[in-house]
């Protein structure tokens, strides 16, 4: 059996970030167990803050590394977006505030129902579809197949890799498993 566009998108962001959650569980009995709070462990980052050469005074390019609230809302956001595009029906970011653990994991339990009602047949055509992503240096174009593999899939598994490791980073105990989950059954 060959496989389909639901599986390399929606079905493989579902487990990401149910994979993610897990990790935030940990992160959460880290900060309670070692007293530090979830804002110390919400605002790290693996780069220290510093300029980037060229980069404006204060501009978002200051900043080497999102902070790991970031990082968590741009996985879900990513992967939400990546579906939306190959469904034909782009949509608006959601604001990234989230200041706490429960907001993160309402986040993410948001993303994964809608990923979770997609129907896997409206996917396909979406492999197909032109995809026109619009950025500051101007816009790219790809077919949905290009799109989903050459940016959404490592553009997600950037931003889940990251906070893994900013939470590895912070002294959290995640190991392997808790990145890869359960992986041996469907």
């Amino acid at each position: 059996m060959s496989l389909n566009a639901y599986e390399l998108s929606a079905g493989l962001f579902v487990r990401g970030l149910t994979n993610l959650k897990t990790q935030l569980t940990k992160a959460e009995e880290h900060a309670a167990a070692s007293g530090s709070g979830e804002s110390a462990l919400l605002d790290a980052r693996l780069a220290a803050e510093e300029r980037m050469p060229g980069a404006a005074p204060h501009s978002p390019a200051d900043l080497h590394m999102y902070t790991l609230a970031a990082q968590v809302h741009w996985a879900a956001e990513g992967a939400a977006l990546a579906v939306a595009q190959l469904l034909g029906a782009p949509r608006i970011p959601a604001a990234n505030d989230a200041k706490r653990f429960a907001e993160l994991h309402q986040r993410l339990d948001a993303t994964i129902a809608y990923l979770r009602e997609i129907a896997p047949d409206d996917l396909e055509a979406g492999l197909e579809r032109e995809i026109v992503i619009e950025h500051r240096r101007g816009s790219m174009r790809s077919s949905g197949r290009q799109f989903l593999i050459a940016f959404a899939i490592p553009h997600f598994f950037y931003h889940v890799t990251t906070a893994y490791g900013i939470l590895r980073n912070q002294g959290v105990r995640l190991t392997m498993g808790d990145f890869l989950g359960n992986w041996g059954t469907s």
